[in-house]
């Protein structure tokens, strides 16, 4: 026996279109666009696998990476980074530290304050991230011209400064 479907509406009454139009050239679209590539989680796990992650864990591997480009963080920090509460990425810290991956070290301006470190076997583990996201990009961009790409890296540093002034403005 077939089960029918129950909708809301008719198709008829919903417009199934994007709220925005997807112009290649509206930074919006371009920003979305590579935001949800790298975000995906095929891309991550594709990226664990190019590096050699030793645990199949794709939260041990978040931290990694953000420790990898950021340096030491607090737990708090990272896990609102990572969208996660505290509590969960303390489980995942705990299972880093198991791995030989970070450490948990004071504070230095804080004792009291702990900060998540990467061991050496976690920089390396940085180290192959960072390769592999260069190797990526080069090939991206191995046909732009020179002058592209350093239009494009001044560019990419003038909109990251701006987001960040602003994300601290909206923050006060």
């Amino acid at each position: 026996m077939t089960r029918a479907r129950r909708y809301d509406l008719d198709r008829q009454d919903v417009d199934l279109s994007p709220v925005i139009e997807p112009d290649p050239l509206d930074p919006r679209v371009s920003l979305t666009s590579i935001i949800h590539w790298a975000d995906s989680h095929s891309v991550r796990l594709a990226v664990m696998k190019a590096v050699d992650f030793p645990v199949n864990d794709l939260p041990m591997f978040l931290v990694v990476n953000q420790l990898s480009y950021r340096g030491a963080l607090r737990p708090s920090e990272l896990a609102q980074t990572l969208g996660t509460g505290r509590a969960n990425l303390s489980k995942i810290a705990n299972r880093l530290v198991e791995a030989g991956l970070i450490v948990r070290v004071p504070e230095p301006s804080d004792e009291r304050s702990v900060l998540l470190a990467l061991t050496p076997r976690g920089r390396e583990i940085g180290e192959r991230i960072m390769k592999h996201v260069q190797r990526a990009l080069d090939s991206v961009l191995a046909d732009w011209s020179e002058e592209d790409v350093t239009t494009l890296k001044r560019l990419l540093a003038r909109l990251a400064r701006g987001t960040v002034w602003h994300q601290q403005m909206a923050g006060r």
